[in-house]
């Protein structure tokens, strides 16, 4: 069956316009009841498209509110004609599954892989994420090749609930282990809380972990379990591995602007005459020392090193040139004391040429002297050694620097530069009193010079006075 459109010119021959359909048996339908049928067919193809866009959608999008993190692999899991798949002894209804094309990495970067179902199983049952297989332990930052059958440990774990209560579960039998994600981060430290008292943490029911030390809460991108030996060597137990705390880049790009005006400085010191004295000199070395600390600080920053044995050579060399640095403050405190106070031997300190050498002695030992003590330290006390405490440098540990956090940075790191800038404190006090002591001396000094003065002037014209009338 089929029809013919007639069409007819209005008046002005500008338009066409529609007047009726004729089918091939000679029968003729009016006009409105053809705008009925062309409206019925453009209704139903505006349905299918929409039904298909909505099937295509709901392959290729991500499951509505639902992390990644979230979710596990359905590849090889059962899947029902509803929709649904079964996931060890939980069926995951189809809401909760998607297609993907893309799998998390370390860092929270991303790539493309070959289309695989996930399902939000997580918002099933609470899960728990461990960095590798339950039965593999860490070397160094990644996990064992080989799984440990014979590996035994613990399995319960305090779980911190949505209403605050804690309650301790097994994470094999009520809870989802998800092993296969990767690695949250390429450098990351344990959580000790039986070595360390400032390593405690808190593992939450939704699979947030608090560290207590900073009050940090993580998410599953910045954590994940596994077994690690205990202190006795005798048990293993499930600790956080969590990636480290880097710091802000924009502190990076400041001190490299920094480095470049200290270059400035450095140059005007070394060519003007006026700062070749031995102030002038000590000043110098100190903006080199201040220079050489913040480009070994942000190389650290960035992670320019290749190996193991670069990155501990930065650290050492950045400990040495950081002490250097407010040791040179020191000195410079101290001479400039030196020219406010010592009036009874000012001539003596003029005379002294070899005063910048004993200054380059002095600070050079201070530091290496510091260096060399957290050298040894690190050395008989390694950090992740059973006879480490929290009183170890640890340089090269969680960074290409010594640990300026804990009480190790205390004592290493702040406390030494603490009493330098002590010294520069009473440096600097003496200095002030000694230059109002001189500004109260200024008066009587000028009065007597003035009085000296008055009687050689009246000396000078007695005598020529007698003169003139001798």
């Amino acid at each position: 069956m089929s029809f013919t459109l007639y069409r007819a010119k209005n008046q002005s021959g500008l338009q066409n316009k529609l007047f009726c359909f004729q089918w091939s048996s000679g029968a003729v339908i009016s006009a409105n009841s053809v705008q009925t049928i062309l409206l019925l067919e453009m209704s139903a193809t505006l349905y299918r498209v929409s039904i298909w866009s909505l099937l295509l959608v709901g392959i290729a999008a991500d499951i509505s509110d639902c992390d990644f993190l979230d979710t596990v692999d359905l590849t090889h899991s059962s899947k029902f004609e509803n929709g649904s798949y079964r996931y060890e002894d939980l069926i995951i209804p189809a809401r909760l599954t998607g297609q993907y094309d893309y799998r998390i990495l370390d860092g929270g970067s991303w790539e493309h892989v070959s289309n695989h179902v996930r399902g939000c199983i997580c918002k099933l049952r609470p899960c728990i994420r461990l960095c590798c297989h339950h039965r593999k332990l860490m070397s160094s930052t990644q996990c064992s090749k080989d799984v440990d059958a014979d590996l035994t440990y613990d399995y319960a774990l305090d779980i911190t609930l949505r209403n605050g209560s804690v309650t301790r579960k097994h994470i094999m039998n009520e809870m989802i282990v998800q092993q296969d994600l990767p690695m949250p981060c390429q450098i990351h430290y344990e959580l000790d809380a039986e070595r360390y008292a400032e390593d405690k943490w808190t593992l939450f029911e939704n699979g947030t972990l608090l560290r207590h030390y900073d009050n940090a809460f993580l998410s599953k991108q910045d954590y994940c379990l596994q077994p690690r030996r205990s202190k006795s060597g005798e048990s293993y137990s499930l600790v956080p591995y969590n990636c480290i705390i880097q710091p802000s880049m924009t502190m990076a790009y400041v001190k490299l602007v920094s480095v470049v005006f200290m270059a400035l400085t450095i140059g005007t010191y070394s060519w003007l005459p006026l700062f070749h004295t031995v102030h002038g000199k000590c000043c110098t070395l100190y903006f080199v020392s201040l220079m050489v600390t913040f480009l070994l600080n942000v190389a650290s920053m960035f992670g320019v090193f290749i190996n193991d044995l670069m990155c501990l050579l930065n650290g050492f060399a950045g400990y040495f040139a950081a002490m250097a640095t407010f040791a040179w403050l020191s000195v410079i405190s101290y001479d400039v004391w030196r020219r406010f106070g010592l009036h009874q031997n000012r001539d003596f300190c003029r005379s002294m040429g070899n005063r910048f050498l004993h200054y380059n002695l002095i600070v050079w030992s201070i530091a290496a002297l510091l260096t060399l003590g957290v050298f040894i330290v690190d050395l008989l006390f390694p950090y992740y050694s059973d006879s480490g405490s929290n009183f170890v440098p640890g340089v090269g540990v969680t960074s290409c620097w010594i640990m300026t956090d804990g009480w190790s940075g205390m004592v290493y790191f702040y406390g030494p530069i603490f009493l330098l800038i002590l010294f520069n404190g009473i440096m600097f006090y003496l200095t002030i009193r000694n230059i109002r002591a001189e500004k109260r001396l200024r008066p009587k000094v000028i009065k007597n010079c003035d009085e000296k003065e008055k009687s050689r002037f009246r000396a000078k014209y007695f005598t020529a006075y007698m003169c003139t009338f001798s």
